[in-house]
């Protein structure tokens, strides 16, 4: 039977914790019980990304696109030169801005000195896990649905493995939600006792009708309406010749093309209120197409966060994929990816924001292999809008990841 804590941990025998030791400057003792914890954390980010059809089918292209499926899947060497720094662009990928909180957490668990060693441990272990992972899919020739039936399966025994409090960080709090679900479900189907609550029985008291006076003091009124509203519809109609003739003797106004900020080179192009419109691209193809046409940026469309944050949705994983698919096959270019943000709210915090959210991008294109001096990040912030902050659309336009072509 497949379990993911204990076959990565099978990989950290006690010679590799002496070493792994010596070079943190910690103990073995205390490393050996940060592991499970790390194993679980990492994993249990694995999974959360697996459970969509999206997320599944874009890890799988990670495990064969960084070698986790080939010969020497499972082999993986711990301290391999650039292991390090493959691990440390995953962690970012998986945690964005709550990576600082995770590794304090699981440095205070283990009893670790300080938490760089619980991020040294946990960069060495999120490849040696991507390897478990990747040789069990090729073994057993996995595609998306499998892989995500894998995961899911080891999601309870990864959420049960947390350490204290890196469950609520992580959101991984076990059966949580489904006991959300059935008590929505329970709150759905009222109660006797509920019903009787909500609507109380009423008493009709029993009387004998007297007879009723007639009252004709409503005649009056109603005539007046009636009145009123024959004189409308006599005016409306006399009214009628006149505007059809301003209709046919007044010139129509041109219509007038909506704008599409697609067809904008992202060069340049300023709109009505001088904003420049960069290129949106939704997929490889425009990608492609932006970097081969000279464009000097366009905007990684489908790319999103979670709210107030820099971790990457599931969904972003597709978008981000593409462009180191594409990447991948123009070996000498470079970009930088910038953070933009609407106007809400403070203008430092907005540009910490972005700085964050670009680096967040930048991490999973490096755990994509990509190599880290073929991508710089920038925050811009709110100073470069390309629509007005006064609306909600426009604001949500502002909100993006933008690709400045540095070479091609």
């Amino acid at each position: 039977m497949f379990n993911l804590i204990d076959m990565v941990r099978e990989r950290f025998t006690g010679n590799v914790m002496q070493k792994m030791g010596s070079s943190l400057g910690e103990d073995p003792m205390s490393l050996g019980r940060a592991l499970p914890g790390a194993i679980a954390a990492i994993g249990g980010s694995v999974a959360e990304r697996g459970a969509t059809e999206g997320g599944a089918q874009r890890l799988l292209s990670q495990l064969n696109e960084g070698g986790f499926t080939g010969p020497n899947a499972g082999n993986e060497d711990v301290f391999a030169p650039d292991m390090a720094e493959r691990g440390q662009g995953m962690l970012s990928g998986l945690f964005g801005d709550k990576l600082g909180a995770v590794t304090s957490a699981l440095g205070r668990t283990g009893g670790l000195s300080n938490s760089k060693s619980a991020t040294g441990m946990m960069a060495m272990v999120a490849p040696i896990l991507m390897g478990v992972i990747g040789k069990h899919v090729r073994d057993n020739r996995m595609g998306a649905s499998g892989l995500s039936q894998l995961l899911g399966g080891q999601r309870s025994m990864l959420a049960a493995a947390l350490p204290a409090g890196l469950g609520s960080i992580l959101g991984m709090g076990g059966a949580g939600p489904r006991v959300v679900e059935e008590v929505q479900e329970t709150r759905s189907i009222p109660t006797v006792e509920t019903v009787r609550r909500q609507q109380p029985i009423e008493r009709v008291p029993v009387h004998h009708e007297e007879p009723k006076k007639r009252n004709l003091g409503w005649v009056i009124p109603v005539a007046l309406l009636a009145l009123l509203a024959g004189w409308f519809l006599t005016r409306s109609r006399r009214d009628e010749p006149r505007r059809q003739q301003a209709s046919v003797t007044q010139p129509a106004r041109p219509a007038q093309p909506a704008p599409s900020r697609e067809v904008d080179t992202g060069v340049g192009g300023a709109g009505s209120a001088g904003m420049s419109t960069p290129t949106i691209a939704r997929d490889a193809q425009t990608m492609r197409q932006a970097i081969e046409g000279g464009a000097k940026s366009f905007v990684l469309a489908g790319v999103g966060f979670e709210e107030g944050s820099a971790r990457l949705t599931p969904q972003s994983d597709a978008s981000v994929g593409q462009l180191a698919s594409v990447l991948r096959e123009k070996p000498n270019a470079r970009v930088r990816i910038e953070g933009h943000t609407d106007s809400t709210g403070d203008a430092n915090i907005n540009r910490q924001l972005a700085q964050q959210r670009a680096e967040s991008v930048r991490s999973a294109l490096v755990a994509d292999g990509i190599a880290a001096n073929r991508v710089d990040v920038a925050a811009v912030g709110s100073g470069q809008p390309v629509a007005s902050n006064d609306t909600a659309q426009g604001r949500d336009m502002n909100r993006r990841i933008e690709v400045q072509v540095l070479s091609r």
